[in-house]
């Protein structure tokens, strides 16, 4: 029988307030092993409404330092630290993950002592500490972890100017997938979601987001139009997402980090993804907060 091998989405929306979707975050699940990918703003409320003990989580990646990928990790460390963690977490990502965590444990410094003054005797000092590994560069997936066979391999991918950011390929039971980070079209992501039983890609609808810089101008705000306007070159229109699934051969397609963020049911849903079944002919799935999908093994011709 196949073992579990789940991605919990803990947030599948954008910098741009949402409703329904918070910042990015995710939590693999290999077996009895957890791992949160990315912790953006919210994300750390979801985890325990999405079925998942913050105490089982024990290793943490980021795939870069933007705010909405980061924001929630010090609401994470004290929900790990308050559900019984006794351990270090083990914190992997690029270049500036280090610098990351120090200056939310400096922010955080006086309230640990508070709680452990206050908790006497119950909350374990080491619950809170956090060890951290910053992965080499490469283009082509390198294994940076493994654990008991769970397999994990970082790339990197374009998401200039924020240099570097990572995308990261998923290696258990037989299956993978690939989470893409955040990123423009790049031949590093082609190569690395090559026959991948999944690919979670993120994605934006390029007429939705131009519908609300119009609106922004229409009401005056030409400073938040004209950020708008930048985010295009940085990030993946749905039908490059497409393009990619199909010239990878992906089993499965998951979209989160959605740009503009959409509701979670209703015409908008097909309208984020119109034209994408065009280029490539597998399942497109669109995530939602706290949705667990199961990695499965993609079928074969």
């Amino acid at each position: 029988m196949p073992q579990t091998f789940d991605i919990v989405f803990l947030g599948t929306g954008s910098p741009l307030p949402s409703m329904d979707r918070c910042g990015a975050g995710q939590v693999v699940i290999a077996g009895d092993t957890h791992i949160l990918v990315d912790c953006g703003w919210g994300a750390a409320r979801r985890i325990l409404p999405a079925g998942i003990s913050a105490g089982q989580i024990d290793t943490a990646i980021f795939t870069h330092m933007h705010t909405d990928h980061i924001t929630d990790f010090p609401d994470f460390l004290f929900l790990r630290w308050t559900w019984g963690a006794t351990k270090p977490l083990r914190v992997y990502g690029p270049e500036g993950t280090r610098e990351m965590v120090e200056g939310f444990l400096m922010a955080l410094r006086r309230d640990i002592g508070f709680r452990l003054k206050h908790h006497a005797g119950k909350l374990h000092p080491d619950g809170i500490k956090v060890e951290v590994t910053e992965i080499p560069t490469t283009a082509s997936p390198t294994r940076f972890l493994e654990m008991g066979g769970l397999q994990i391999e970082s790339f990197e991918v374009d998401h200039f100017p924020v240099v570097p950011a990572f995308g990261y390929r998923v290696l258990w039971d037989g299956r993978n997938v690939v989470l893409s980070g955040d990123t423009s079209f790049c031949e590093s992501l082609v190569a690395a979601a090559h026959g991948a039983d999944v690919l979670v890609c993120e994605a934006m609808n390029a007429e939705m987001l131009q519908a609300r810089i119009t609106g922004l101008r229409g009401m005056g705000r030409e400073l938040q139009a004209s950020l708008f306007e930048d985010v295009p070159s940085y990030h993946l229109p749905t039908a490059d997402v497409a393009r990619l699934a199909k010239e990878a051969g992906v089993g499965r397609l998951v979209l989160s980090h959605l740009i503009p963020p959409i509701p979670n049911d209703g015409p908008m849903v097909g309208q984020f993804t119109a034209g994408m079944d065009a280029v490539y002919k597998g399942v497109i799935h669109v995530a939602k907060d706290m949705e667990r999908v199961t990695i499965e093994r993609k079928a074969t011709s």
